[in-house]
């Protein structure tokens, strides 16, 4: 679970962000004892670049963290996925994601509106829809881009403030 505050950007959006390095080293450590799923996500075997993708993109546009946003629609083009799919996965619109990845994505969605804590019934319902391994593929390539949004929006925050506002 990752703990978190928000800040508010020069756009008035919240941004999700971490209020402290406790929350952090509690997410590093996560990300750490689970370093077996992390390979596995990488190799692809149960989720495809083209799905992690897709799933890094909904939690990111939850978050609001602009460089995962940059950086991961990099990633998508490259993995395959159209600018037109891309741009709408980063407002959550999921009209282009096929049938049997959207209640990932809506679980990844959910998975980062409740800053990592979604009710015990999504996650058993994501454990009945992709079986046990790939569900934990899927939880992991979530909390890896939660963790990597929520950085990006701390550095935000502090090159914001140190800077008088006007970088971050």
């Amino acid at each position: 679970m990752a703990a978190s505050g928000s800040a508010i950007s020069n756009s008035g959006v919240q941004r999700r962000m971490y209020s402290g390095i406790r929350p952090f080293l509690h997410d590093l450590g996560h990300i750490a004892r689970r370093w077996r799923d992390v390979i596995a996500l990488g190799r692809g075997n149960l989720v495809s670049a083209v799905f992690r993708e897709r799933l890094m993109m909904v939690v990111t546009a939850v978050n609001r963290c602009r460089h995962c946003a940059h950086g991961h629609a990099y990633l998508a083009s490259l993995a395959g996925i159209p600018k037109e799919e891309i741009e709408a996965l980063l407002t959550l619109d999921l009209r282009h994601a096929s049938a049997n990845e959207i209640p990932a994505l809506l679980y990844a969605i959910d998975w980062a509106e409740c800053a990592g804590a979604p009710a015990p019934e999504a996650t058993a319902a994501l454990h009945a829809s992709y079986g046990a391994a790939m569900a934990v593929q899927i939880e992991i390539a979530i909390h890896l881009i939660n963790v990597g949004n929520l950085v990006g929006n701390s550095f935000d925050f502090l090159l914001g403030r140190l800077s008088g506002g006007r970088l971050g």
